[in-house]
């Protein structure tokens, strides 16, 4: 009797799971961007969730279907039951947003390709609910994905309309057909809905939860809109695909027309509703919008992306942030292992002298050498104060600014000393930063003090940026105490100051004012003399006269 051979047992699992994620938009303004017209989107910050990257559309003047004609504003010609769908150039048509990824998300409103028009697996089962986005995708009678310009879908349309009448571009008849598609091209603000989508417009290193389908790579989710009751009131206005449902296909092949890689509403909401002052969704011309996006990820399987350690492994193995620049900051805090001192205005700062030879090359020049400041490691750093110092050390160990001093929170007079130091020092980023930070806050009052540090420390971009201020603002800049200063510390920056104004046109007059800051002031006129120029701000005051009487002649 043949023994019976064991059986070899095997198993697998596939797990799939949701990420969630939320971004809130708020938008400031919103009477302004009232009638930017229909099809116009207010687009909030790229934000990640999955390892994609999704942006929001709010369309304030409404999103017309496809139905509606390709301006939006007429019915399509009627093709005919047999008429083939165009093949749109969009490759030549297709805006590109930083990174080489398509920002125009805005459908012709042409007929849809083939398989793609109404409700199918990607469009979802609610054809004005939100199924997927893309052209010919339908969403409150939406048709979404790449935009092509008007011009090429007017052209187009012609050319389907009328498939037997091969007209030359010139042709009076082609020019007829086109006629109507420009006069349809005036922006139209009577929709009375506004619209609300999201797109998917790029991904990571590791995204998650992409689906290999017949058509194509796709990202499966539940989407959530909320337009937010300001009053707390809990009366939120919240539109989105329920489990029973099914979750949203959304493809990742942005370069292809046919992508439905968009979903939404183009009836989110009515204007009239969103504008009602007892709703509270408008409030201090502020609207806010909350999206919650469940992004479907299964794990486990030979056909998932990344097998069976897919997402399993990318969330049991998290890498924390960098953390050097805060571990350096507290060496810098304890004093530990210190092994130099910098006297600075009469205070002593205790540091790391390889740290700083390695940061700054006149802090290697000043500690290594045969002086008393090589040989004992002590030092004295001349022409700074010790706040100042004190944040450009924490600089030299971290790269960042202090806190409270970071992006728009460093102070005028802080980055006009920070500069001159970093200058100084040899810490060429850091001088680029506290001149950025310049350019940003030119005004009457401190534009002449940071026009002299600029042509003392080599900031050639602050330096032009406050000669067109002080060129545009002359006569209110004269008055300030910087301008005396300046005179006095770069009187060779005079004849610089009468070059930008020649240059200008001699408008030097602050109620022209076209500058960066908030200075204005009014014309000096003919002769006068600002009490703080002294006899060089009458002299210059006259030259500016001059420049302004005499033109030179035009050649014949």
């Amino acid at each position: 009797m043949a023994t019976a051979n064991p059986v070899q047992r095997t198993a697998s699992k596939t797990v799939t799971d949701t990420i969630v994620g939320e971004h809130t938009h708020t938008i400031v303004g919103y009477s302004l961007i009232k009638g930017i017209g229909d099809g116009e989107p207010i687009a909030s910050e790229r934000f990640v969730v999955g390892g994609h990257e999704w942006v929001l559309l709010f369309y304030p003047d409404g999103k017309r279907s496809s139905s509606e004609g390709p301006m939006g504003n007429g019915p399509v010609p009627d093709a005919g039951p047999h008429a083939p769908a165009v093949a749109l150039p969009v490759a030549a048509a297709v805006a590109a947003l930083p990174g080489g990824r398509d920002e125009a998300l805005d459908a012709v409103g042409l007929p849809p390709p083939p398989g793609a028009a109404g409700p199918g697996p990607l469009g979802g089962p609610d054809a004005r609910g939100g199924g997927g986005g893309g052209p010919g995708a339908v969403a409150d009678g939406v048709a979404v994905g790449v935009g092509v310009g008007h011009h090429a879908a007017a052209l187009l349309a012609a050319q389907h309309h009328h498939p037997h009448h091969h007209h030359h571009p010139g042709h009076p008849a082609m020019i007829a057909q086109l006629g109507p598609m420009h006069r349809q091209q005036r922006r139209d603000t009577t929709n009375e809905y506004a619209a609300l989508f999201v797109a998917l417009i790029g991904e990571g290193p590791s995204p998650q939860g992409i689906v290999s389908t017949t058509e194509g790579k796709v990202v499966r989710a539940f989407h959530r809109f909320t337009l937010v009751d300001q009053t707390g009131q809990g009366r939120d206005l919240t539109k989105g695909r329920t489990r029973d449902a099914g979750a949203v296909k959304i493809s990742c092949a942005r370069q292809d027309p046919n992508a439905r890689n968009c979903h939404g509403y183009r009836k989110f909401v009515k204007r009239s509703l969103l504008e009602d002052p007892t709703k509270g969704y408008l409030v201090n011309d502020t609207v806010v919008i909350r999206y919650t996006i469940e992004l479907v990820v299964s794990s486990g399987g030979a056909l998932m992306r990344g097998g069976a350690g897919g997402r399993g492994a990318a969330e049991l193995v998290r890498v924390p942030p960098p953390c050097l620049g805060p571990d350096l900051a507290g060496l810098l805090q304890q004093g530990e292992g210190t092994d130099v001192t910098l006297v600075v205005d009469g205070e002593e700062f205790k540091a790391h002298k390889f740290l700083l030879q390695a940061r700054s090359k006149f802090f290697h020049s000043l500690l290594n050498n045969s002086m008393r400041e090589g040989r004992e490691g002590r030092a004295v750093v001349q022409d700074i104060r010790a706040p100042v110092f004190r944040a450009l050390l924490h600089y030299v160990y971290t790269d960042t600014l202090p806190e409270g001093m970071e992006d728009g929170n460093l102070e005028t007079e802080m980055a006009q000393h920070l500069l001159a130091a970093a200058d100084q020092m040899q810490l060429e980023r850091l001088r680029r930063i506290c001149e950025r930070r310049l350019c940003e806050t030119v005004e009457v009052d401190t534009v002449a003090f940071t026009l002299a540090l600029a042509d003392r420390n080599h900031s050639e971009e602050l330096k032009k940026v406050c000669l067109d201020f002080v060129g545009r603002n002359l006569a209110a800049v004269m008055k300030t105490e910087g301008y005396s200063h300046m005179v006095t510390a770069c009187p060779g920056l005079q004849a610089e100051i009468l070059s930008t104004v020649a240059a200008l046109g001699g408008a030097a007059d602050g109620s022209r004012s076209h500058g960066h800051g908030r200075g204005g002031g009014t014309a000096l006129p003919a002769g006068a003399v600002p009490g703080s120029g002294g006899g060089r701000g009458r002299e210059l005051a006259l030259d500016v006269e001059d420049v302004r009487r005499v033109r030179p002649r035009r050649e014949p």
